[in-house]
């Protein structure tokens, strides 16, 4: 039985169905629901015109994506009754993601995420969260 769940969310259409699945399993076990989105760690590049992003134009970028990556996941928990908890950690996904799972029964993730990079299998977070992981992963398709 799932009690706490953690859906990892990043906005892309890959993640619909991840977001799908995490919905419909809280609601059918009656489990707490979070969704977790990594804001990435790594610095932006200089813009076009040679200057560095500004320290505001960062937290406007990290704001943006924060709130592309939740929108889904809150509208669908509205239309079906499940409550949620969002958590917004910075760093490296795999890294941070993986720090956090011994406080889950269940992780669910989206096969690809933003990067739209596909390899032979499975994204590279998916991948290394589905071997670090310290409770059961589900990878949607």
């Amino acid at each position: 039985m799932f009690t706490k769940i953690l859906v990892a969310v990043d906005g892309s259409e890959n993640n619909r169905i991840a977001v799908r699945n995490a919905i419909d399993i809280a609601k059918a076990m009656d489990a707490e629901l979070t969704a977790v989105f990594v804001v990435p760690g790594t610095e932006l590049k200089p813009n076009a015109f040679g200057g560095d992003t500004s320290a505001e134009q960062r937290l406007d970028i990290a704001q943006k994506a924060t709130d592309e990556a939740f929108a889904l996941v809150e509208t669908e928990c509205a239309k079906e009754g499940v409550e949620l908890k969002t958590l917004v950690i910075a760093g490296n996904p795999v890294t941070e993601l993986v720090k956090i799972t011994e406080d889950y029964d269940l992780v669910v993730c989206g096969s690809l995420g933003r990067t739209g990079v596909k390899k032979v299998l499975l994204g590279s977070v998916s991948s290394e969260l589905a071997k670090s992981s310290k409770c059961p992963v589900l990878i949607s398709k």
